[in-house]
């Protein structure tokens, strides 16, 4: 029987980069974002922008120079996750699966779904 990878408490080396003291990485295949704790609309944007720019290449976020925050609003979720480790040598360093925040080992993130 294999059982389920425990879960661990990511830490800003865990993600990709960090913008504005915020750390932040790309999430699932779909472009999405997510940044370790739940922060502000403004301050989540601010810090996928910059990550989209620098770390992606692109434009901002939506990689079009005349998306509007408030066209995306709706889009950023406070939600809660726990934090698995990948395969060694595999395609993801780690997975987070839903959670509450009840859960143990459960994280708080902000969520940019771009999909």
């Amino acid at each position: 029987m294999t059982t389920a990878p425990a879960p661990f408490t990511p830490t800003a080396d865990d993600m990709e980069a960090t913008h504005y003291g915020i750390p932040v990485s790309t999430y699932g295949e779909d472009g999405n974002m997510l940044a370790l704790g739940h922060h502000t609309h403004r301050n989540a944007f601010a810090a996928f922008n910059k990550h989209a720019r620098t770390f992606l290449g692109f434009a901002n976020f939506a990689d079009d120079r005349h998306a509007h925050q408030n066209e995306w609003i709706d889009e950023i979720r406070h939600i809660w996750l726990t934090f698995h480790r990948g395969d060694p040598g595999g395609d993801w360093t780690w997975e987070g699966r839903p959670a509450n925040e009840n859960t143990p080992g459960a994280i708080a993130v902000t969520l940019l779904d771009v999909a």
